[in-house]
């Protein structure tokens, strides 16, 4: 008897385990419909390709523009939009949370497969093209006020938005505007 329902055993499990085999599961005939569909927009329509973009160049000039020491103007509102403090700054807001050094890291875990996957593969992150790990998980920013004598940086934390302006500016706190007062200390190429 109980030879009988070990085999019995077997067999129901053969049977669930290999149901599956010889036929594709829903999930399957809509990877392979998708598949399908992308290929056909490669034939149809074929991803274009560009010698030159203007957003990367844009994107370039901006880092660039980050990267010099210019006199900006930052201004700072509340969360229902109100100005909350302003100050002749330094450079751009930098986010609170920006690293100097990778806030991740690979494990050799993973290639032992402890890490919940034999084997599998991780990214991590790079630093930008200015050498700092830009922040993904905050809105406060550090403002570079500058001294009321001009000679010396004083860092502000503030926790709402800010908006940093590359030229001055006068703050109307009663009519919650702020007004352009000058020329830019920095341009970018159109």
């Amino acid at each position: 008897m109980r030879k009988l329902f070990i085999v019995l055993l077997i067999i129901a499990f053969a049977t669930t385990a290999f149901a599956g085999w010889g036929s594709d599961s829903q999930e399957s005939q809509e990877a392979q419909k998708v598949a399908k569909q992308q290929r056909q927009y490669s034939i149809g329509q074929p991803i274009p390709y560009f010698d030159w973009s203007l957003e990367r160049d844009l994107v370039i000039q901006l880092y660039q523009v980050r990267n010099k020491k210019v006199a900006t103007h930052s201004v700072w509102r509340s969360d229902y939009g109100f100005i909350e403090g302003d100050c002749p700054s330094f450079g751009y807001g930098i986010p609170y949370d920006t690293s100097l050094t990778n806030p991740l890291v690979a494990t050799h875990e993973d290639s032992r497969g402890y890490g919940g996957g034999a084997g599998a593969l991780t990214s991590v992150e790079q630093a930008e093209p200015n050498g700092i790990f830009a922040s993904k998980n905050t809105s406060a920013t550090w403002v570079m006020c500058l001294s009321e004598t001009g000679t010396s940086i004083e860092p502000i934390y503030v926790e709402t938005k800010v908006t940093v302006y590359p030229y001055p500016v006068k703050v109307d706190y009663d009519k919650n505007r702020v007004k352009r007062a000058g020329k830019a200390s920095v341009n970018m190429v159109k």
